[in-house]
């Protein structure tokens, strides 16, 4: 499963996320391949795919682009069409001890437990302040993300390894 095929639905655009694609191209020279926007609890996600030869390049300049587009949580994240390098790339420079996939058949989804070592840091920075950005990404897999050949959502969790 987590070598499994993905599509990403592209979302429609609106004036608001074709300013954005104008604007990382300019600060970036790098087309994004989708911008996702997703709003959690009053903070707002803009998620910035790239492809994986352009990533470096566009995250030179993230600094710049997030304090410019204050108010907002932005990531840029290397687009793949494969689960388990997307999970990665989703927590890129946090320590993925595990990851365990357990199928919840009463709710008939999927849920991916990522584990981290014992550093609680870690933990904090990828479930993000009051759990938010876990719920951004839960949201970007369940309205954006598709397996291939399964309509089965799935629910990505965070754990500590003990």
């Amino acid at each position: 499963m987590l070598y499994q095929q993905l599509i990403i639905k592209r979302p429609k655009y609106s004036n608001y996320e074709l300013k954005l694609h104008n604007y990382f191209y300019e600060k970036t020279q790098v087309y994004p391949s989708y911008i996702i926007l997703i709003k959690i609890e009053n903070i707002d996600f803009i998620f910035f795919f790239v492809k994986q030869n352009d990533y470096f390049q566009a995250k030179a300049n993230i600094n710049s682009i997030r304090s410019t587009i204050y108010c907002r949580k932005v990531m840029i994240i290397r687009i793949d069409k494969i689960l388990i390098n997307l999970l990665f790339n989703l927590f890129p420079d946090l320590c993925i001890d595990n990851i365990k996939i357990d199928i919840n058949y009463v709710k008939e989804k999927y849920e991916i437990l990522i584990c981290f070592l014992k550093d609680l840091n870690i933990y904090h920075i990828a479930v993000g302040e009051r759990g938010c950005y876990i719920k951004a990404v839960n949201e970007l897999m369940n309205k954006y993300i598709t397996f291939n050949d399964s309509k089965t959502p799935l629910t990505i969790k965070c754990r500590v390894s003990v």
